[in-house]
């Protein structure tokens, strides 16, 4: 039926106003638009140019100088152009701004003292501290003839030496260069899974299982090359995560696919959360956290599925239902922390003892200087821990924050499945406990990986560019 005509009157007389609206707003950003492009900023006068080479060329820290220089010609910009606003001539303008900025060389020093690498030097120490203690507890807890002091002590001064390389590594070239290196940490996988590099012990590709741990770095540096893509840069960063699962299903190594995996997701919807790829949206959220499910419905699947998956979660909380077949380890360690293993339980340790100040660092820690000595080695481990995550919230810069969390997300699961595992419960095996369970390898890669993150940490600011303007306040302030 057709409408009332009081009603089609008050429907036109709205649609009217509304194209009203429409035709002034376009008006105005056609206006805004002309006035822009009318008004562009002028190239700097060859005064103050020299003016502001002058001023950088006081900061020694030579990898701040663009950055500060940025921020310095935009001051010199703006205030070039008041002058030229107020009626001056582009000479007289130039000269007044160099006078109203000051001298160039006290001002590049009040900058030179802004822009210092900030170093976290009680990181530094608790890494270098809890590494000792763990170099001491492996050569006591371990039989004297299985590895000698200078031995470990060798570990300890090659990790500090990966340590400060990874310090002293420029940690942006994850960003800057981040298919080059995705592409050559595949090669190098290649070369472990099928080419000279494979080195297959029991069944397992040790060298491969060890190399897919360095992928949350990659990873940081994919998803900062992806920022402000839309969905288009977060199907990208999940395309790359393809490697991890390669590498890892080839390890095989169920621990990293797990684990990286959940690291890698986290940081990416924590990168949607914060509007790195555009508007956050509930579609990108789960887009970005797809992967997680994916394993969360398969893991439901096999559950439902398969009797044998079933009696691996069983067995995870009561490994007694089969203490002499697959629940045996998990059995060990609880009579271990727990109770008396008595007899039987004395010979298996001796048979552990050999890897087990690797594996069961805390379990063989309780067993010789009680829940104390065990205590003491966790406690160490969680503030490690605490404070690494107390450095990573405070970067400000995608970059910086992403390969900070990334290190410290991923230490922070593996001593949950390290702990897990010296108490007895056992689904995925726990690949070590950072800085105290030496094995030298997994010493390495963990001392490299904290070096990035302290470079991440130390030069952080440049990412964030935040550093200059208190230098100029100060210098502004009036005596």
């Amino acid at each position: 039926m057709p409408l009332p005509e009081h009603v089609r009157g008050y429907l036109i007389r709205l649609l009217e106003r509304d194209a009203a609206e429409r035709a002034q707003t376009t008006a105005e950003l056609d206006a805004l638009a002309r006035a822009a492009e009318e008004h562009q900023t002028r190239p700097l006068p060859d005064v103050l140019r020299g003016w502001l080479n002058n001023a950088t060329g006081q900061m020694r820290w030579k990898r701040a100088r663009p950055v500060a220089a940025k921020e310095l010609a935009d001051h010199l910009s703006d205030q070039y152009e008041a002058f030229l606003d107020e009626g001056m001539d582009e000479d007289a303008a130039a000269e007044a701004t160099a006078r109203e900025m000051g001298d160039a060389v006290e001002t590049g020093t009040l900058l030179d003292r802004a822009w210092r690498p900030r170093p976290d030097w009680v990181m530094l120490g608790i890494v270098l501290l809890v590494a000792a203690v763990g170099l001491v507890v492996q050569y006591v807890l371990r039989p004297h003839n299985d590895l000698e002091w200078y031995m470990l002590l060798g570990h300890y001064v090659a990790g500090t030496i990966c340590l400060f390389f990874g310090y002293f590594l420029d940690y942006t070239i994850f960003g800057r260069h981040c298919k080059l290196l995705y592409a050559l940490w595949c090669v190098v996988g290649l070369l472990m899974t099928f080419g000279p590099l494979q080195q297959i012990i029991s069944g397992a590709n040790l060298p491969l299982r060890r190399w897919v741990w360095f992928f949350p770095v990659l990873f940081a540096g994919v998803l900062y090359s992806q920022r402000g893509k839309g969905t288009a840069g977060i199907r990208n960063c999940l395309l790359s995560m393809i490697g991890l699962w390669f590498f890892a299903t080839h390890g095989p190594s169920m621990s990293a696919l797990c684990v990286l995996t959940v690291v890698s997701c986290g940081m990416l919807a924590a990168a949607v959360w914060r509007g790195t790829f555009g508007k956050r949206t509930k579609g990108r959220l789960v887009l970005s956290l797809l992967p997680v499910l994916m394993i969360a419905a398969y893991a439901v699947y096999l559950f439902c599925s398969y009797a044998e998956a079933r009696k691996q979660i069983y067995l995870f909380f009561n490994p007694f239902l089969d203490p002499s077949g697959d629940g045996w380890q998990s059995v060990m360690a609880r009579n271990f922390m727990f109770g008396q293993p008595g007899e039987q339980g004395q010979g298996v340790l001796s048979i552990w003892l050999p890897d087990a100040a690797e594996d069961w660092l805390l379990m063989v820690s309780k067993i010789q200087f009680g829940w104390a000595g065990f205590l003491i080695l966790l406690g160490l481990e969680v503030l490690f821990l605490v404070w690494g995550f107390r450095l990573a919230r405070r970067q400000t810069g995608l970059l910086a924050r992403s390969v900070c969390m990334g290190v410290m997300a991923t230490f922070a699961l593996q001593t949950a499945l390290y702990v897990l595992q010296n108490f007895g419960f056992m689904l995925l095996s726990a690949y070590g406990l950072p800085l105290l369970s030496y094995g030298a390898n997994y010493l390495l890669q963990t001392m490299f990986l904290l070096g990035v993150l302290l470079s991440a940490q130390r030069t952080g600011q440049l990412e964030s560019g935040l550093a200059p303007a208190p230098a100029l306040e100060r210098k502004r302030e009036p005596s």
